[in-house]
């Protein structure tokens, strides 16, 4: 089983290779634009902070499920199941980049469900602390931009909080031993000892959004030299809430359409054409910087198992 199971993560890998080289062709990408020294440096900016950041975001993942079943999981066996499932978001549809997370489990012989819960808990503060400094940067903006996505937001979430209830209340009536024998086992992870860890792990997702945060605001200042404090502040808010408007709503992926019309939307159109140029160099430079966290997690989980 386990076998077989390397051998399907292998075949979705290189899937998934095959979808990034589609998605940096079908960006119709001119060179011309990216000649820029200015465009140049933000691009290399990007690459190289989410490259960083990607390689860091196992981090907080590996707190929980260590948390989770009581297992003492070496970065060593982490990183590179994260960094090569990380790649598996291009395949269609992004819950492929999460399930692939779960060959940790048949990695350390680990239940599947104390991953998934990790996983579960890491998206979620994730988009929390993406949402908390996109609503501090935006400022009054907020409302407007809520007038016009926040419909899809509400809906998306009573159907995510409903079908969650639902999926809870089916596995409680057919699962009932098991559920409690669950529940009872998750609350310890919880205990008073692990909290400070469990926050470890949370206060995480602060630093890593204030970190992107920081790096896109920057990144704007490079490519749209034009705007002013103020305005860089609000389009970098915009951008990281498009990401969330695009990871809730299907159908509606955060990639560039969706990133410059909220751009678009919060400051008009004075610098269309430079929005739309950054959009493109933040995708171009987070697709490579996913390509080469996934070669150095294969490099270092190879030189830490020959040791």
């Amino acid at each position: 089983m386990k076998k077989a199971l390397k051998i399907i993560g292998n075949i979705v890998m290189i899937a998934a290779l095959a979808f990034v080289v589609k998605k940096l062709l079908d960006m119709d990408i001119s060179f011309s634009q990216l000649s820029e020294g200015r465009v140049v440096c933000a691009l290399l900016l990007c690459f190289v902070i989410q490259t960083v950041i990607i390689i860091c975001s196992c981090y907080p993942w590996l707190v929980f499920t260590r948390s989770l079943s009581g297992r003492k999981i070496p970065y060593s066996a982490a990183m590179p199941v994260y960094t090569q499932s990380n790649l598996y978001k291009y395949l269609p549809g992004n819950v492929f980049q999460y399930v692939g997370r779960n060959q940790l489990a048949a990695d350390m012989e680990i239940s599947h469900v104390d991953v998934a819960c990790a996983t579960v808990l890491d998206v979620l503060f994730c988009v929390f602390w993406t949402a908390v400094i996109s609503v501090i940067m935006l400022g009054g903006r907020i409302a407007e931009l809520l007038s016009k996505y926040g419909r899809n937001l509400l809906i998306v979430g009573a159907v995510g909080i409903v079908l969650a209830v639902l999926l809870i209340l089916a596995v409680r009536m057919k699962f009932r031993e098991k559920f409690k024998a669950y529940i009872s086992r998750y609350s310890k992870a919880f205990a008073r000892e692990n909290r400070p860890m469990l926050l470890r792990g949370a206060f995480y997702y602060l630093l890593q959004n204030a970190v992107s945060a920081a790096m896109y605001m920057g990144c704007l200042a490079l490519i749209v030299p034009q705007a002013d404090t103020a305005e860089l502040t609000a389009l970098t808010g915009a951008f990281l809430f498009a990401w969330i408007i695009g990871f809730v709503t299907p159908g509606a992926p955060g990639g560039i359409g969706i990133r410059e019309g909220v751009m678009l939307f919060v400051c008009g159109d004075s610098f269309a054409d430079r929005i739309v140029l950054f959009v493109l160099v933040m995708r171009i430079g987070s697709v490579f910087a996913d390509v080469a966290a996934f070669v150095i997690g294969k490099i270092y989980g190879k030189a830490h198992k020959s040791l």
